[in-house]
């Protein structure tokens, strides 16, 4: 794949984008705990940052499939390296509050929501469809090896220059990222014949492509019960550290625990591939979701940092087969001019347990500790197991097969 030029470019973008956020994603929750100490103001950060997403999702589909998904990548890029500048400069300043950070992330979340939607048509785009898979793992692959180094990064950051003063990393990336994606010459659409209708017609389509896919609308149901778990362990990841493994607020070891989940992601960007040669993406799903909730029933019941950060990781790997299996899956049988819309959809459903988790996983913790807060969540991903197991076992084994089995029957508007 990076023998491709273009894709080269596409890939150092997104690359360079990655490795600033990898910084903040550890960074920005320690700065919140440092400031606060509660675990509910802490959490809160994980919704926030998904909260727009699911408000203005169904806009932005649309609007990415409608134009020109460069020029919106480059614009949203840029927007977002200007405000998460705002929480340097307001440290700097000495005016950095809770509600300067909460805005900051907000509004950056909010141009995410764009540009992820031009992006999930754009790398069909350029990578061309038969490439897909092979492009799709590399990115994750690349993404989960700077999430194994940026939250250790981050980390040390926070500890020595500051949390605050460490997020300038992340800012900078944004804007360097935008300069090289103005470079690339190939379009960012595979085909320029996309109808233009009612902006509430063109979501409805999208949402009717999931709805009457059975293979994508019970992926995309379960997708919902994992984000829901997955939101409660990220937003209280630092607490966890804190108040279970005995960590202090600038224990550079808190790092440690983002990097051992960016390590399960990184290897299962790179088992994908595999394991879908052995294993229809809906058989995946299932296994991947029973693994998750066993797996954090131990990360639950372990106080100890060096048993904490090896079911960590393979906790990861398994939350992350299911997520970029179902991601694959929709953008190999979603046809070009509905990419976007289609996209958005099953990401706003899929990532609409999260904020939801998170502000429960909150309350929970807040009242009781972060052991019980663990065990009640792995609820989630127990209904989300049953969800993939009921839902799928009627379809026939074409069906339930692989996504290029399944195109040709799929591959219309609304179909």
């Amino acid at each position: 794949m990076l023998a491709d030029g273009v894709f080269r470019r596409y890939f150092i973008a997104s690359v360079i984008s990655i490795a600033g956020t990898t910084v903040t994603v550890v960074v920005l929750p320690i700065l919140i705990y440092q400031l606060t100490h509660s675990p509910l103001q802490t959490s809160l950060l994980a919704s926030i940052e998904v909260a727009p997403y699911l408000l203005f999702g169904l806009v932005a589909g649309p609007l990415a499939d409608r134009t020109d998904r460069k020029r919106l990548m480059v614009i949203c890029n840029l927007l977002s390296g200007a405000v998460m500048a705002t929480i340097p400069a307001a440290s700097a300043l000495g005016v950095l509050y809770l509600p300067v950070i909460y805005g900051a992330a907000v509004a950056n979340a909010l141009c995410f929501v764009f540009f992820d939607a031009a992006d999930f048509g754009a790398l069909p785009a350029l990578a061309g469809r038969e490439h897909l898979v092979a492009a799709t793992s590399l990115l994750s692959t690349a993404g989960s090896f700077l999430l194994v180094v940026g939250p250790a990064v981050g980390a040390v950051l926070a500890t020595t220059v500051g949390a605050a003063t460490a997020i300038t990393l992340d800012a900078a990336s944004f804007v360097i990222a935008a300069a090289v994606l103005t470079t690339i010459s190939r379009p960012f659409q595979s085909e320029r014949t996309c109808p233009v209708g009612r902006r509430r017609d063109e979501a409805k389509e999208g949402l009717r492509f999931v709805w009457r896919h059975p293979v994508l609308r019970t992926l995309t149901i379960a997708g919902f019960g994992n984000s829901l778990t997955f939101g409660a362990v990220m937003g209280l990841l630092v607490v966890y550290a804190v108040r279970q493994l005995g960590l202090t607020d600038h224990d550079a070891r808190i790092g440690l625990l983002y990097s051992a989940g960016a390590a399960g992601a990184l290897v299962a960007g790179v088992t994908l591939p595999v394991l879908l040669r052995r294993l229809p993406p809906a058989r995946l799903t299932q296994l991947s979701l029973a693994a998750s909730a066993a797996l954090l029933v131990g990360m639950a019941a372990t106080t100890r940092v060096a048993m904490a950060l090896p079911i960590y990781l393979v906790w990861s790997w398994t939350k992350q087969l299911t997520i970029i299996n179902g991601i694959t899956y929709r953008q190999l049988v979603t046809p070009d001019h509905l990419q976007a819309r289609v996209n958005v959809v099953g990401r706003m459903v899929a990532w609409g347990g999260q904020p939801l988790g998170a502000a429960l996983g909150g309350v929970l913790a807040q009242t009781l500790d972060v052991r019980a807060t663990f065990l009640i969540m792995v609820g989630g991903v127990v209904v989300a197991t049953v969800v993939a197991v009921i839902g799928l076992r009627d379809l026939s084994p074409t069906d339930a097969a692989s996504p290029t089995a399944v195109t040709g029957k799929v591959d219309q508007p609304g179909g």
